[in-house]
């Protein structure tokens, strides 16, 4: 079993939230970090809310990811980044942000309890080790890091985030923690 971090915003105020004129059901389709296709390139972003632009800012009103130059460069000394990543073009802003795609993709084992609190959040990697520092989630948005990067994100003073402890391991260590944390 092996501890990792699921990425979240923190949701500072300030930070920039973008909109598209493109529907929210073609952005879902796209925005996810396992996603393999790029958004098409008609798509463009304006601010909809906040006054500053942080490491990381979301979608309004839906809350997918998008990253500065400053992440991608955090994420580059554990990642070969080359085919993970684009730029989206935001109207009247100066800052780049981009969009992390083409990420391994991990099921999700405890959903359904993770998401009521009643256990920490488990994902199956069915390997032992893991060789993937960042990955997504099936059916979710959750990005997930290991160790070694949050401390390198949190090193780089990278804003805007924070990281909530989860698990990665096989069924069947799920099963064994399942028995041992059962009254």
């Amino acid at each position: 079993m092996i501890s990792v971090f699921n990425l979240y915003n923190a949701f500072k105020r300030s930070a920039f939230e973008i909109s598209s004129n493109a529907s929210y059901k073609l952005l879902w389709e796209y925005l996810v970090p396992y996603q393999k296709k790029k958004l098409p390139e008609s798509i463009t972003f304006k601010v909809a809310a906040g006054k500053k632009g942080y490491d990381l800012i979301r979608l309004f009103q839906s809350g997918e990811f998008f990253f500065s130059q400053r992440f991608i460069d955090v994420l580059s000394q554990f990642i070969d980044m080359s085919d993970k990543y684009y730029p989206i073009k935001i109207e009247g802003i100066e800052e780049q942000y981009y969009v992390i795609y083409n990420m391994a993709e991990y099921t999700f084992l405890n959903k359904d309890k993770a998401i009521f609190d009643e256990e920490p959040y488990f994902y199956s990697d069915c390997r032992k080790e893991t060789t993937t520092s960042l990955f997504g989630i099936t059916n979710t948005r959750l990005f997930v890091v290991t160790e070694d990067i949050k401390n390198a994100l949190i090193k780089s003073k990278i804003s805007n985030m924070y990281f909530k402890e989860a698990f990665l391991c096989t069924k069947e260590e799920y099963k064994e923690w399942q028995r041992a944390h059962t009254n």
